[in-house]
């Protein structure tokens, strides 16, 4: 099913050094980059109420690695998370149609 590979859990460290646990929800296409839209896992893995979703630019360094930056432009997480609905949606919809 597609949704084994969207089980990806994605450590990161954050600008305190604090380490912080994502679940990889869907990768999104904006403008010629390619974001990741994450889910922040609570602690020990709890469900929060409402889930918190956050957008990664997916950038190459130096090196070619690829890397991760907090998307800082609030006009463009505004698109990205409109993006991530409409995709939710659909997916949704899709799943819907398997049955």
């Amino acid at each position: 099913t597609m949704q084994d590979e969207f089980d990806d859990i994605i450590e990161l460290i954050d600008e305190n050094g604090e380490e912080a646990s994502f679940r990889l929800v869907t990768v999104l296409e904006y403008r010629d980059d390619t974001y990741l839209a994450l889910e922040v896992l609570g602690e020990e893995g709890e469900e929060p109420d409402e889930a918190e979703i956050v957008f990664m630019a997916v950038v190459r360094d130096e090196n070619g690695e690829d890397c991760y930056e907090p998307v800082e432009d609030e006009a463009v997480n505004e698109e990205l998370f409109n993006l991530f609905l409409e995709k939710m949606d659909e997916e949704a919809e899709e799943e819907e149609d398997e049955d």
